[in-house]
């Protein structure tokens, strides 16, 4: 299986829009057109990892942090970022990382910790900008109207719950001038023309917008596709994607209950626990990794509980000045188990290929 087919794959539940603008989610080093047999799932790509694919002969690396974060000046292959670099060139492997993208999708990593932990009816807790509605306008003779409405719905426009194609249309008359070096569709040079054109209105998010209006302009006969492109207010979203979840439990839970809960699900040892314990648990937020920035929103949704990774002091003091009961399982504790998201979404869609987690999956922490 090409390379570039089992990215596209990972892309499905990870859309590289869908990351954050400071991360560097996709292809990291290696190739799009070697032909893959095995793939090592882990979640830091250390020089470890990197011997062990060497020993398994895996021919691609899939990582959920990035392998190359900040940009890069120079290398050395004596030590450091160099070395492992060199090494991956040397034996011809590639190396992919899903970050924020699969952190925000809607079916990615914080939707799986959520089911893991048994908490429904989840939500983003901080939706993505990705997912904010307009109102698309578009202006077309009638003649045209059919195939505008037919690439519209081809390509996801109109998109409300379980319905599809959803549009809305209405015949009015257009007014217009063709100057000197235009060719127009209708009409003719330097006369001012009046047709009637159809009203096309449909709902799009912010992705769709990007993606369609090049299309739309290629296939209007006007040579000026008119149009309008109207944001809804915030309050309106598709509401699918976004960092975190928020959801509900099945039932009630004491504290000890919920912590227990949590290091069995989770497969940690011990979390750390900051502000105020409830006297029983219901409604919680997550956010795998370093999610403390989004303590308050949390806090205004009212959860219960927050689980999140990385909390620092003045953070944990923010907690307990905002009455909420914040959960630090760590960050390595709260995204380990993304190698099982991806296994099971490669399994199921990559049959012909042989995924491997990492034996050497750890945390650079001891705890003595």
């Amino acid at each position: 299986m090409k390379a570039q087919e089992i990215y596209k794959v990972i892309e499905q539940i990870a859309p590289l829009y869908l990351a954050e603008d400071w991360d560097n989610s996709g292809l990291q080093i290696g190739s799009y057109n070697r032909d893959i047999n095995k793939v090592l799932l882990t979640l830091d790509v250390t020089k470890e990892v990197i011997q062990e694919a060497v020993e398994k002969d895996v021919q691609l690396i899939v990582s959920h942090h990035p392998f190359i974060f900040n940009g890069i000046k120079s290398l050395c292959i004596d030590n450091g970022k160099g070395e492992l670099v060199a090494q991956l060139i040397k034996n011809n492997i590639s190396v992919y990382s899903a970050h924020t993208n699969l952190d925000s999708a809607k079916l990615g990593l914080n939707h799986y910790i959520a089911n893991q932990l048994g908490i429904k009816e989840t939500e983003p807790l901080v939706q993505s900008d990705q997912d904010q509605l307009f109102k698309l306008v578009i202006f077309t003779p009638q003649n045209f109207s059919q195939k505008i409405l037919d690439v519209l719905g081809e390509n996801g426009a109109g998109l409300l719950g379980k319905y599809s194609h959803s549009s809305f249309r209405a015949a009015g008359k257009s007014t217009f001038k063709p100057l000197e070096g235009s060719k127009p569709y209708i009409g003719r040079t330097n006369k001012v023309e009046t047709v009637i054109e159809d009203r096309i209105e449909t709902i799009i998010d912010r992705h769709l917008a990007k993606k369609i209006l090049p299309i739309l302009k290629e296939i209007h006969p006007y040579e000026e596709m008119a149009y309008d492109l109207y944001p809804l207010d915030s309050s309106i979203s598709k509401n699918e994607n976004g960092l975190g979840r928020i959801g509900f439990l099945n039932k009630s839970m004491s504290s000890h209950e919920f912590i227990d809960l949590i290091k069995k699900s989770l497969g940690v040892n011990f979390i750390r626990t900051a502000g105020p314990i409830p006297e029983k648990i219901k409604k919680v937020a997550l956010c795998t990794g370093a999610g403390a920035e989004f303590l308050s929103i949390a806090k205004f949704k009212a959860a219960d509980a927050y689980i999140t990774g990385d909390l620092k002091y003045h953070e944990a003091q923010n907690a307990k000045e905002n009455s909420l009961w914040v959960i630090d399982a760590g960050h390595f504790g709260t995204e380990k188990n993304v190698v099982y998201l991806l296994k099971d979404h490669l399994k199921s869609n990559c049959p012909s290929i042989e995924t491997i987690i990492s034996e050497n999956i750890k945390s650079y922490f001891e705890i003595y």
